[in-house]
């Protein structure tokens, strides 16, 4: 059984259980304390014959006290009315609340299933349109990937690699990626190079070279730019192999 079912079975067992006290106090209190307290018992004889012939011959004891067994207990019937005034309050208050609390749970299930049920069609429309735009800024950069690679060869090693990262910018703009507001230039170009589903440890080598062209104080030299353009081919013949865009 599952949890969902397992939930409704039990608030439905308690509410019929609460019903049936509800129906069992109403019944007590509309027939009295002395009818459900008291019992005739086995063999009780309500009449003996000396009463009989007493009555009869019209003599008896003049100071005798006849008891009507039906009379109500004046203070013992009113406490027990109380009492079951206050049974019946208590128990329709816990219905109520016990309904109260399963509706909720059945209006907050029904929520969750309509927001999941979103939460899916979004997920799937928001897929689609990242493959298409991965597509589209795929094919702009292999259409850039000569000049891009002819700018990481010339000039001095360190403004080569820097303005090879930029390029990636640079084509994602021009494929119709939005920069976002909290995004930096290298975190843009990250996404935009997952994005296209590049080799990740190219991408991860040449934006520490971006790094340490961009940043650093030490000479960037023609190792680097060698180790620049293998990240860069590479990244190129990689370049979209999820999406169908091949080099």
């Amino acid at each position: 059984m599952s949890a969902r079912r397992a939930g409704v079975v039990a608030v439905a067992t308690v509410v019929v259980t609460t019903l049936l006290a509800v129906l069992l106090v109403t019944w007590a209190a509309s027939i009295g304390p002395g009818d459900v307290l008291r019992g005739d018992g086995p063999g009780r004889n309500t009449a003996s014959p000396t009463d009989a012939s007493t009555s009869d011959s019209g003599e008896g004891r003049a100071d005798e006290k006849i008891v009507d067994p039906n009379r109500d207990l004046t203070g013992k019937g009113k406490v027990f009315a109380v009492l079951a005034l206050i049974l019946n309050l208590a128990t329709v208050v816990v219905a109520g609340y016990l309904v109260y609390r399963g509706t909720r749970w059945a209006v907050r299930v029904r929520r969750e299933r309509r927001r999941r049920h979103t939460r899916s069609a979004r997920d799937a429309a928001v897929e689609l349109d990242v493959l298409g735009h991965g597509a589209a800024v795929a094919r702009e950069m292999l259409a850039d990937a000569a000049a891009q690679r002819a700018a990481l060869t010339e000039g001095d090693p360190r403004n080569a690699v820097v303005a090879c990262w930029s390029r990636f910018e640079d084509q994602a703009a021009s494929a119709g990626i939005e920069r976002r507001p909290w995004e930096t230039s290298a975190e843009y170009t990250l996404r935009v190079l997952d994005l296209v589903d590049a080799d990740t440890s190219a991408v991860a080598r040449l934006a520490a070279l971006f790094r340490e062209a961009r940043f650093s104080e030490h000479p960037v030299t023609e190792q680097h730019r060698a180790e620049a353009l293998e990240a860069l081919d590479t990244i190129h013949r990689t370049l979209g192999r999820s999406l169908g865009v091949t080099a």
